[in-house]
């Protein structure tokens, strides 16, 4: 399928963080999933700054004259102060959390998807991710399906994220339950969830 999700450090010891979903479910949606993953990994150790990173992964996409676009969050996370910053590129928002059970879904501006048009700029919205705290990351898939709207389905993942914070649920058990949860509506895209999480009390 054309969903993916990556993690991986950068060169200022900060992680960069990435989910994303390529239109369409063939071969060739796969092989561009893969471009995608592999130019915004590339371009990071460039730049991890996460409104110019999307943009200059749009531009290299658009290089390559592919009638495919493709949504995407990218995070850049320091794990010492939990201080993060993300952009989003047409893709779903995500949830937060935290430990004493507040949980909702990010509210930030974002921009088109990737692969449509040139010269976009894709605003940065800041966070800062507490201990015990938690962001669930997720694709359309997760949260949409036939007796479901997107809608619907965030309220149902933000409700499980604030359960999960409280009882301090591990990452990859909430992510194995959010998965779960979607299989019980019967969804029928592609998806992915990443959940990340600050397990030590960060540095002010």
């Amino acid at each position: 399928g054309g969903d993916w999700y990556d993690a991986f450090p950068l060169p200022d010891g900060r992680i960069g963080l990435a989910i994303g979903d390529v239109q369409g479910h063939n071969i060739e949606a796969a092989a561009f999933m893969g471009q995608v993953r592999a130019g915004l990994r590339a371009l990071a150790f460039a730049t991890g700054e996460p409104g110019e990173l999307l943009a200059r992964t749009n531009d290299l996409l658009l290089s390559l004259g592919s009638e495919l676009f493709a949504t995407c969050t990218f995070i850049r996370l320091d794990p010492a102060t939990g201080a993060m910053e993300s952009a989003r590129a047409g893709h779903i928002p995500f949830v937060w959390a935290t430990a004493d059970g507040k949980s909702g879904v990010v509210d930030d501006e974002g921009g088109p998807p990737l692969g449509i048009q040139r010269g976009i700029d894709y605003p940065v919205t800041r966070h800062r991710l507490t201990t015990g705290g938690l962001f669930v990351l997720l694709t359309d898939g997760v949260v949409e399906g036939p007796s479901l709207a997107v809608e619907d389905g965030l309220e149902q993942v933000t409700r499980l994220a604030g359960i999960a914070a409280v009882a301090g649920l591990e990452s990859h058990a909430l992510a194995a339950a959010v998965i779960k949860g979607a299989e019980s509506v019967g969804h029928e895209d592609d998806a992915a969830v990443l959940v990340v999480g600050l397990d030590g009390p960060a540095r002010p």
